[in-house]
C-alpha cells in the first residue's frame, strides 16, 4: 500500500526531457562554445628588433578582419584575432605560439608576417592548421621540404631571387653608372646573406667587379672604418642589406658626412619598415634606394585598401609588409569559403595551391614548393626611393612606375 507521500513523489517527478533540454539551454548561454567565433591565430613579433614590422603586421590582419566581420563574417560566423608576441624569433617563442594559439586557443589558420625563418616551421609543422608566412628565406622552402609540412604555405619567393631581381633594377634605372665597381655591406643572417649572395651573382655575370664586401652587426652604431675603405675602393653601387634601422640610419647620417660621391646607396628591405619611414621624413635619406618583397599596387584595388587604412589608422599604409599580411589573411578566407569548412585543414591548404588568388599585392600562384615565385605576373617586388621627405615607387617588378632622381650627394659630370 502506498503512503501519501510516495503518490505526492509520483505526481512531482518531472519529465527528464525538460531536464537536459533545460541543461543544453543554460549551459549554451554561460559556456560559450569555440565554434562561436572562427579564431584566427598571429605570432607576430609584438615586441623586440622586429616591432616595427610586426605593429604593421597586427594592423594588416584587424583591417582584414574587420573587412571580413563588416562583410558578414566568414560561412555565418565572426573572425576573432588571436596575437601571440613572438618578440626576437627564437625557437622558444615559436613552440610556445604553437602551444597557445593551436593547442589552448584552438585557432583554425595562423597567419605571419615573419616568423623567425625557420624556428616556426619545426614548431607549426606538426599541425594541420594551415601556416601561411612571408619568411622569403632559402632555408625555410628546404626545411619544409624536409619535413614534408603540407600545411605550410610561403607567399613570396627566396631571398636569393629578390636579390638578383632588385639588382636588375637597379641596372634598369634611367642612369649612367660611372663604372662596375659594386660595393656589398650584409649582416649575418639569412635574409642578408642570400640576397646580397643573389646580387653579387648577377653583378659578375654583367661584368661588375665586387670590391669591398663586409659582414657587420645588428646594433653597429660606428661605421667610419667602413666608410673610409668605401672611399678607398670608389664603388659605382653600395648593396647594403642589414634589417636593423637604427644600424642603418647610423649608418646614413656617417656616410653624408663624407660620402663616396661616384655610389648610389641602396639600403634593401629595411627602407620599407615604418621605423625607416619615420628617417624618410626627417629628409636626411634622399636619394637613398630600398625595395620591399611586395606592396599595395597603384591600382583601384591598391586605392580602396590605402583609403581603409588610412580611416583606420589615420595614416598610410607602409611599403613593406602591411599589404602581404591582409592578402593572406584574405586568400585563405577565400579557400575556406569555397571549401564550407574552416576544420577541413587539408582541403583548404589544397584549394590555395591549386587556385591563384588575385590580391591587392598581386597574385598568389604557388608552385608545388609551397611557394610564390615573385615576377611581374605574380606578386612583383617594388624598387623604392627617398624623395623630398617621402618614399616613392619607382619600380614595380620590371615596370617603371616613377621618375628616379640622382642623389644630391653624387657627382655628376
Amino acid at each position: 500500500m502506498q503512503s501519501k507521500y510516495t503518490k505526492y513523489l509520483k505526481l512531482r517527478r518531472p519529465n527528464p526531457w525538460i531536464i537536459i533540454f533545460g541543461i543544453l539551454f543554460v549551459t549554451a548561454l554561460v559556456q560559450p562554445s569555440l565554434a562561436d567565433t572562427i579564431r584566427i591565430g598571429a605570432p607576430i613579433p609584438v615586441t623586440g628588433p622586429f616591432s616595427s614590422d610586426g605593429k604593421a603586421m597586427e594592423k594588416g590582419l584587424r583591417l582584414a578582419v574587420e573587412k571580413i566581420n563588416s562583410n558578414g563574417g566568414l560561412l555565418g560566423q565572426k573572425l576573432e584575432l588571436y596575437i601571440f608576441d613572438i618578440g626576437d624569433l627564437t625557437p622558444d617563442k615559436l613552440q610556445a605560439s604553437a602551444t597557445s594559439l593551436v593547442e589552448k586557443n584552438k585557432v583554425q589558420v595562423l597567419i605571419n608576417g615573419y616568423g623567425g625563418m625557420g624556428p616556426d616551421i619545426p614548431a607549426f609543422c606538426p599541425y594541420k592548421v594551415p601556416y601561411i608566412h612571408n619568411d622569403a628565406t632559402s632555408n625555410v622552402v628546404e626545411l619544409r621540404n624536409r619535413m614534408k609540412c603540407s600545411n605550410i604555405l610561403m607567399g613570396s619567393d627566396r631571398d636569393i631571387n629578390y636579390g638578383r631581381i632588385t639588382f636588375g633594377q637597379l641596372m634598369d634605372l634611367n642612369y649612367k653608372y660611372p663604372s662596375k665597381r659594386l660595393a656589398i655591406i650584409h649582416g649575418p643572417y639569412d635574409w642578408e646573406l642570400n640576397t646580397t649572395t643573389g646580387a653579387g651573382e648577377v653583378a659578375q655575370k654583367e661584368g661588375w667587379d665586387i670590391v669591398l664586401k663586409e659582414e657587420v652587426p645588428y646594433g653597429i652604431k660606428q661605421w667610419s672604418g667602413i666608410i673610409s675603405k668605401l672611399r678607398s675602393a670608389d664603388p659605382a653601387l653600395i648593396y647594403l642589406e642589414l634589417l636593423d634601422p637604427a644600424s642603418v640610419k647610423a649608418f646614413i647620417d656617417q656616410f653624408m658626412e663624407k660620402p663616396a660621391k661616384n655610389a648610389l646607396l641602396y639600403t634593401g628591405y629595411t627602407m620599407s619598415v615604418p621605423a625607416f619611414g619615420e628617417i624618410v621624413k626627417q629628409g636626411i635619406a634622399d636619394g637613398v634606394l630600398g625595395m620591399t618583397l611586395s606592396a599595395h599596387k597603384p591600382d583601384a584595388k591598391g586605392q580602396v585598401f590605402q583609403e581603409m587604412w588610412q580611416k583606420k589608422y589615420d595614416e598610410k599604409p607602409p611599403f613593406s609588409i602591411a599589404a602581404q599580411i591582409y592578402d593572406e589573411l584574405m586568400l585563405w578566407a577565400n579557400a575556406a569559403g569555397q571549401i564550407g569548412d574552416v576544420k577541413k585543414y587539408q582541403l583548404i591548404t589544397q584549394t590555395i595551391l591549386e587556385s591563384p588568388y588575385e590580391g591587392i599585392t598581386g597574385t598568389f600562384s604557388f608552385n608545388n614548393e609551397h611557394f610564390v615565385p615573385a615576377g611581374d605576373t605574380t606578386i612583383p617586388s617594388h624598387l623604392l626611393q627617398a624623395q623630398a621627405s617621402e618614399t616613392q615607387q619607382i619600380m614595380i617588378g620590371s615596370a617603371k612606375r616613377g621618375d628616379f632622381i640622382v642623389p644630391p650627394w653624387v657627382k655628376q659630370n
